[in-house]
Order: structure tokens, then C-alpha cells, then sequence
């Protein structure tokens, strides 16, 4: 082995000399080269201020190019490259070759692990809390963690929230079960805010302050208080911090606390969804019609009978009986308690339904149907199941490759670059309804408030479906104020 050493010693020792004389003559010839087309340069200059190109600019011309000739002609790079070559056929052998890659293994590892520990040691990631997953195992793998990293803004349309309350979905149960968990994982790819699959921030809405923009934003700035919603794949809001692009984002309406604010931004874009792109309703044509949502007081029903009462609608709606006096007080026109009564059969009684709200499920479609009349409109507001989600090895594979083709022929951002659900997200839609929270004909019904700490006990409480309007999680020590006239507040 030591004989090994030496000779390769012994020939590293011969290539350095090789190469070191070959780069000095190289060097030489450079300089000479430079030296000389700077003093072509300057001639050249000075005649053309002097205006006179005379024959013997023209002679010196012709030397300079005959001396760079004579330069290039003795530098000869083929017969460095052919010493080379002979001497790895000739003196290298596959000892050589097996103890250099193990070097170059052994020093890649190395170097590596000392730059990652010097970059570590130079930048230290913020941390925070989070309401995160770290399975799709359900509810079980819910819990609050202190040390996720704090997003940044990476791209110029983006605004970086801190969170002082964030909402509770059924969706977000969904999610800790895997709901979308295939194109979740594709998109993280290209998130620098994300660190792999796991862990996944729960949350699909939130109210907070604006710490920072973009450079592009423009319709918020720092200091501004916000509310937003974001879509599923999209990190969640149960966190100290979020970043979202611009156009997810809008001004908070005064009247709402942050913790009403928190309960409404998502459930909206659900009911607007069902109600204005579905549903075909809005300000200028639901007045006059029949309009039945079943669950009316669930986030989504909340949102919903208070929308078409605004538009001027006829509201009839399905509850417990424990919440008939809410729904009255949301403008509910005709209230149905389902646990004291069929309701089926109440709704064979009345008139059929122009559009029927259906945030229940499949097990209520064809009830549904029956009593509505023809040529009305059921809509589901329901998640549908992904077909992302079951998709096998193969198919898989392509998905994924679809994924990348569409990331390296748009080259958009990922929060940007395209819509990959059902529902639409944006921040125009908030605006759109402010004006009626501003009035007061568009109200947040919160739940429960629970503190950051036990947003595990908030979302076991979720899961037992007993909620009435929305359960939200607080990250900050303020306590709420009762100014939204609900009587469905509990703090925790």
C-alpha cells in the first residue's frame, strides 16, 4: 500500500509540474497578448483624434497580428491534452481510480458536512408555534409544536402576516387524514417555506397584522390589520406567522374583532362559491327566490343564510333545535329542527326551492332533488375526494412529471402559478362582502376561542361536530371582546 502511495505520489507530483508550466506559458502568451491590443487600442484612439490613419498605423497593425500568430502558434494545447491522456492510460491504474473516488467520496462528505454546520452556525432559522401534523393518521396526529421554522417572503407579491387568530375547519380534519396529500407534497417542491411533507400547518383562515410586503404589494402595508383565507394545499393560518401572496389578502373591517374576523374568510369563499359561481346568485337576482340550506348553522350555513337574506331572498333552513333561535337571528324565514321532527317530510309541506344548499354530503343529495323544482340547482359544498389521492405508483410518476413540466414552461411561483382545486380563493371576494359586514348584515359567529396552547382540545371539539359557527384558535394574549351580539362565545 505504501508503494501504492508513493507512485501515485510520484505521478501527481509529475501532472502538477506538467500542468503549472503548460498554465505559466499559457499565462505569458495572455499577457503578451493583452499587452498588445492594449497598445493597438491607444494608437488607434490617438489616430482617429488626429484623423489621420496613416500607412504606418496599417504596418503596425500587421505586426501585431503576425506577433499574435507566432503566439498562438507556440502554444500548442493538444500536446498537454495528449500527455495527459497517455499518462491516465498508461500509469493510472484501477487502484488509482478506486483510492481517489473513496478520497473524493470521503472529502465531499466531509466538506459538506462542514458547510452545512458553518451556514447553520451563521444564519439561525426564526422559529414558532404552529398547529401541525406530522401524519395522516388523523386527529390523533394533531398537536401544537414550538419549533417550526417562520416563513419569508421569497417572492415580490407576497405579505408576510403575523396571525393574532385563525379559524378551525372541517376541511383541516380532512387534511390531517391526507386530503390532498399528493399535490400537497408535488407543490412543496417548490415552496422554500416548506421542509418536506411533514410537518403540515393546519389552518385554512386567520386575521392578523401586516409585518411586511413585497416589493410589488400594493394594496395592503405594513401595520394594516388583514383577514384571508387560503386554499388546501396552501400552508395553513394555525400559526404565529404566514406568508400569501397579495391577492389572497384584504383590509380587515373594522366592527369585527380578530377572532370574528378569523371565523368568517374561508367559510365566505365556500358559500360564495356554492352561491354566486354555482348557484348563479347574487345581488341583482335573488330576490324573489326560494332558497333552502341545509345545516344553517355550521360555518358555511352561517355565512350563507345571511348572504341571501342581503340579496333578498326567501331563506328556509334545517338545525338542531338548540340552534332555531340563531338561525331566526341570522334572518332565517322559515326554520326546520331536525331532531324533534322529519324533516323531510316538513319540506314535502312547503314549496319546492329554486336552489338547495347542501353542506351536509352525498347522504342528502337525493332528498335534495325532491324538493327542488325543475330546472333549480342543487350544489354540494362538500370537499370531494381528490383523485391525486388515490392514484398508484404509475400514475403517480406521471402526475408528478406533469407537476414539473408545468413548473420549468411557466416558471410561476408556486402560490401563483395556478389553481388546483375546486374552489377559488381570493382576497377580492372579502372585499366584495365587506361592505355588508360594515353594515352589520353579514355577522361572525364564533363558537369557542381557545388559546394556541390547547388547539388540540379545540379541534377534539370540532371533530364531535357539535360546533355552531366556527371554533377559532388564538395566538395572542388580548382577550376578546364580545361586540358581535352572538351568544355562542366560550373562552378557553
Amino acid at each position: 500500500m505504501d508503494h501504492l502511495l508513493f507512485l501515485a505520489q510520484e505521478r501527481m507530483e509529475w501532472l502538477q509540474v506538467t500542468l503549472h508550466s503548460g498554465s505559466r506559458s499559457f499565462s505569458h502568451s495572455l499577457a503578451s497578448v493583452r499587452d498588445s491590443a492594449r497598445g493597438f487600442y491607444l494608437e488607434s484612439v490617438n489616430a482617429v483624434k488626429n484623423q489621420r490613419l496613416s500607412g504606418e498605423l496599417v504596418e503596425k497593425v500587421r505586426g501585431w497580428l503576425m506577433k499574435l500568430k507566432e503566439v498562438l502558434d507556440d502554444f500548442r494545447p493538444s500536446e498537454l491534452y495528449n500527455r495527459l491522456w497517455v499518462f491516465l492510460l498508461t500509469e493510472v491504474t484501477r487502484t488509482h481510480v478506486y483510492f481517489g473516488g473513496a478520497c473524493f467520496l470521503f472529502g465531499g462528505i466531509i466538506g459538506i458536512t462542514v458547510g452545512m454546520k458553518l451556514r447553520s452556525s451563521v444564519v439561525a432559522p426564526q422559529r414558532m408555534r404552529a398547529v401541525v401534523t406530522n401524519s395522516y393518521r388523523g386527529i390523533e396526529a394533531i398537536g401544537v409544536v414550538e419549533d417550526v421554522v417562520a416563513p419569508r417572503i421569497v417572492q415580490p407579491n407576497q405579505v408576510l402576516v403575523q396571525v393574532k387568530a385563525a379559524g378551525i375547519d372541517y376541511l383541516d380534519i380532512k387534511v390531517a387524514e391526507g386530503y390532498g396529500r399528493v399535490l400537497r407534497r408535488q407543490l412543496n417542491k417548490y415552496n422554500p417555506n416548506t421542509e418536506g411533507e411533514f410537518p403540515v400547518v393546519l389552518g385554512r383562515d386567520c386575521s392578523g397584522i401586516v409585518v411586511a410586503v413585497g416589493k410589488n404589494v400594493s394594496k395592503v402595508e405594513q401595520g394594516n390589520e388583514v383577514w384571508l383565507a387560503c386554499p388546501f394545499y396552501h400552508p395553513g393560518t394555525l400559526s404565529e406567522y404566514v406568508v400569501v401572496a397579495d391577492d389572497l389578502v384584504a383590509l380587515k373591517p373594522s366592527q369585527l374583532t380578530f377572532e370574528g374576523a378569523a371565523a368568517l374568510p374561508y367559510s365566505i369563499m365556500t358559500a360564495w362559491d356554492a352561491l354566486v359561481t354555482q348557484g348563479g346568485l347574487g345581488p341583482d337576482s335573488t330576490a324573489g327566490k326560494r332558497i333552502l340550506v341545509h345545516a344553517g348553522v355550521s360555518g358555511i350555513g352561517v355565512v350563507a343564510i345571511q348572504l341571501v337574506k342581503a340579496w333578498g331572498g326567501h331563506v328556509t333552513t334545517t338545525v338542531s333545535s338548540r340552534a332555531a333561535p340563531l338561525a331566526h337571528m341570522l334572518g332565517a324565514d322559515d326554520v326546520i329542527t331536525y331532531d324533534n321532527s322529519n324533516f323531510d317530510k316538513e319540506l314535502m309541506l312547503r314549496e319546492k326551492y329554486d336552489v338547495i344548499l347542501n353542506t351536509v354530503g352525498e347522504v342528502l343529495h337525493e332528498s335534495c332533488l325532491k324538493h327542488c323544482v325543475p330546472g333549480g340547482l342543487v350544489v354540494t359544498a362538500t370537499s370531494s375526494q381528490l383523485a391525486s389521492d388515490s392514484y398508484g405508483y404509475v400514475t403517480g410518476a406521471l402526475y408528478s412529471l406533469g407537476m414539473r413540466l408545468w413548473y420549468w414552461f411557466t416558471q410561476a411561483p408556486w402560490l401563483t402559478g395556478g389553481r388546483w382545486g375546486t374552489l377559488e380563493v381570493c382576497g377580492s371576494v372579502l372585499e366584495s362582502v365587506a361592505p355588508l359586514v360594515e353594515a352589520g348584515r353579514l355577522q361572525a359567529v364564533v363558537d369557542k376561542a381557545y388559546s394556541a396552547q390547547d388547539a388540540e382540545v379545540a379541534f377534539g371539539h370540532v371533530a364531535k361536530g357539535e360546533q355552531i359557527g366556527r371554533t377559532v384558535v388564538r395566538f395572542s394574549n388580548n382577550p376578546p371582546v364580545r361586540n358581535l351580539g352572538m351568544a355562542f362565545w366560550q373562552d378557553h
